[in-house]
């Protein structure tokens, strides 16, 4: 009887668990570029289109995905911008003094158990006028997880990142660690870590919980 019991419960466990999976990927956003003005040092251009969702990155320039990543968070979600004219889309600028302007919309997906994962390749951003790329290099080292990352990170997992390349890793690591990514770059540092080129954190999951390890090293 005690197994049976067991058995029920899991079971209980895992269909709720498929629910919340189904629930977390019913949407994704599509991010097209509708003007750039003067030349986007990541080369982004008119009416490009990205497939996006608050982990997937899509190739995205790293500093534009940040910036409209709580937009994105909110359409995926079932949520609305208040200042937008229309249900599901919004549109916004990146941080680049506004240079590339976007509208993101929100689309049902057509099989949610399938999580939508395009990881693109890294793209070279030295030389083209940013000294502190020029001069680092930055990754982030996956040290622990409590459980199971949705994204599918693993202990020992290591990516170069830079503002401008998201890496590989989920989109809401990032977001998380944007402003680390540039003091690093920029010769910054935490005060209360023992080496100025390391910076420990966590992932905004507090379930799964993954723990990380931020690392600059000299080009």
């Amino acid at each position: 009887m005690q197994e049976k019991n067991e058995n029920a419960g899991q079971s209980g466990i895992n269909e709720g668990l498929a629910e919340v999976i189904r629930a977390i990927n019913r949407y994704h956003q599509e991010a097209t570029i509708t003007a750039v003005a003067g030349d986007c040092p990541y080369g982004h251009h008119k009416r490009e289109k990205f497939i996006v969702t608050t982990m997937n990155s899509d190739g995205l320039c790293g500093s534009l995905y940040q910036a409209i990543h709580p937009l994105i968070a909110t359409l995926e979600y079932g949520g609305g911008v208040i200042w937008g004219k229309h249900e599901g889309s919004t549109k916004a600028s990146c941080p680049e003094g506004g240079k590339v302007q976007v509208e993101v919309k929100r689309f049902e997906n057509k099989d949610p158990t399938k999580r939508l994962k395009t990881v693109k390749e890294f793209k070279d951003m030295t030389k083209k006028g940013f000294p502190e790329l020029d001069g680092y290099r930055v990754f982030i080292e996956v040290l622990g997880i409590e459980r199971n990352c949705m994204w599918g990170h693993k202990v020992g997992d290591k990516h170069e990142i830079d503002p401008f390349n998201v890496g590989g890793i989920c989109g809401y690591l990032y977001w998380e660690i944007y402003s680390f990514i540039n003091l690093l770059y920029t010769g910054g540092g935490m005060p209360w870590e023992g080496d100025k080129n390391i910076i420990h954190g966590t992932c905004p999951d507090p379930y799964d919980l993954l723990s990380y390890r931020l690392i600059r090293e000299k080009r």
